[in-house]
């Protein structure tokens, strides 16, 4: 268990609902707080309502150079948070290769220049913490899901990459993959967290389960916890099986 009371994480990806949730959970517990996304007064406006110490720093995860400078202005990190956008998956009827390109480079582009700004100086500390999150679409195609679920994959296997380099270092690396994340409001969404499917969390729900992976030593979970081990499950399965029995998102 993690003596949070201190630790200083920085959110890339907070203005989402697993994001806020996060950071609310880890307010909670004592640490201190940057928080990044693509609307600074949104994350100006979190900072003051969380709990404990935090602060909102602008960087684009699109630019390496403005990422660098947010890594900069986020100063000494005990640990960082990357989370990709949850939209964005396409079907081959109505294919779109721009729209598609965006959703690749906004999720994978933004790991990559989040892992670029702050890795080199865990690296040379040989201390520090890397959460990367990706989704359970990751493990294996399904339909609905060209773009999102192709940066999710890719996610996974850049922490993959970045664990099996670094497993034997003070660099701690994760890698999460939660199902679909909604907001804690079933009036918002006309539906209640009972009637729910099994692949679909409420971001409270979820940031719970993301605290409590940060907390252990395992390198990868997925949830909801049966769900995710259904898919990783159907990794063995034969191609005929599989897409017999998926043939709708995750």
């Amino acid at each position: 268990m993690i003596e949070w009371q201190g630790k200083r994480y920085w959110i890339i990806g907070a203005g989402s609902a697993l994001g806020r949730a996060l950071a609310d959970q880890l307010s909670r517990v004592g640490a201190e707080l940057v928080l990044t996304s693509s609307d600074l007064a949104a994350m100006e406006q979190l900072a003051e309502l969380l709990p404990g110490k935090a602060e909102a720093v602008e960087a684009d995860v699109s630019d390496p150079g403005a990422m660098r400078a947010g890594a900069a202005k986020a100063g000494t990190v005990d640990g960082v948070i990357y989370l990709p956008d949850g939209e964005g998956g396409f079907g081959a009827s109505n294919w779109d290769t721009a729209e598609i390109e965006r959703v690749i480079d906004r999720n994978l582009k933004g790991a990559l220049n989040t892992v670029g700004a702050v890795l080199p100086g865990m690296v040379k500390a040989d201390s520090g913490h890397l959460l990367l999150v990706a989704g359970l679409s990751a493990y294996r195609g399904l339909p609905g899901e060209i773009g999102y679920g192709t940066s999710m994959a890719a996610i996974m296997h850049l922490a993959e990459e970045l664990y099996a380099d670094l497993r034997n270092t003070g660099v701690n690396v994760q890698l999460a993959c939660p199902g679909h994340v909604i907001a804690a409001d079933p009036l918002e969404h006309g539906d209640t967290p009972a009637a729910l499917p099994p692949s679909v969390m409420t971001a409270d729900a979820a940031a719970r389960e993301l605290f409590e992976h940060m907390n252990d030593e395992v390198f990868q979970k997925s949830f909801p916890t049966m769900r995710g081990w259904v898919v990783r499950l159907s990794q063995l399965m034969p191609n005929w099986l599989y897409y017999r029995l998926f043939r709708s998102q995750l």
